[in-house]
């Protein structure tokens, strides 16, 4: 192969890589605005993600595997909180969706939030204990052209894969998914079906930001 071909597979498969936590946090965009929920807080989400899950890989004993769950648990969860309170604010309280996002997304960057959890954990100046690791898919990772880019990823991108397919059944030929939609796109009636438009809100809004939470421990690991 030449080297304009070898520098074009190099270049597919870092987008491939580094469009990862971008496919994660657009898949939980995608599934709260399905809801009716615009959330423009997703870049802070992927902030507070990427402070916890670093946090979290350094403070975790045990095998790298243990820790790197873990840490994108835990990623899931604070992002996933910092999601509850737009949801809150939106949902409940009425609040208007573009100033909320905005504001979750300057409290989390902006303001220092991520760099100050960042200092208090003295997570600056050195590595991750634990990184996430390119895995050799079924001994295909050295094959011509195809095997850097679909067969020597981490787990996540994998894992990322695997979601969009799930969110395309979920919201095409799932009951939940179908009423999904109807909430987003005709709240009156869904509720009048008798569908519980807060809850789905809630819910969707929720996932969605634990997904942008992976995204950003996608970054830091």
């Amino acid at each position: 192969m030449n080297v304009n071909g070898t520098v074009l597979i190099v270049v597919l498969a870092s987008a491939i890589f580094y469009g990862t936590p971008l496919l994660f946090a657009a898949v939980g965009e995608l599934l709260a605005e399905r809801s009716g929920v615009l959330n423009l807080g997703v870049e802070g989400m992927m902030l507070i993600g990427a402070v916890t899950g670093f946090w979290t890989v350094q403070h975790v004993g045990g095998p790298g595997w243990v820790g790197l769950t873990t840490a994108v648990c835990v990623a899931a969860l604070a992002a996933s909180a910092a999601s509850s309170i737009h949801a809150i604010l939106v949902i409940s309280l009425r609040a208007n969706q573009i100033v909320s996002g905005l504001a979750l997304t300057i409290f989390a960057g902006a303001s220092g939030l991520s760099s100050y959890l960042g200092a208090v954990g003295r997570l600056g100046g050195h590595p991750a204990l634990h990184e996430l690791k390119a895995i050799d898919l079924f001994g295909l990772g050295n094959a011509p052209i195809v095997g850097p880019l679909l067969f020597h990823q981490n787990a996540l991108v994998y894992v990322s894969w695997a979601l969009v397919a799930v969110t395309v059944f979920y919201l095409t030929r799932t009951r939940p998914g179908l009423h999904l939609r109807a909430v987003g796109e005709s709240p009156a009636t869904a509720d009048a079906m008798g569908i519980s438009v807060a809850g789905y809100r809630y819910a969707h809004t929720l996932i969605g930001g634990a997904l942008a939470g992976v995204g950003g421990a996608f970054f830091s690991l």
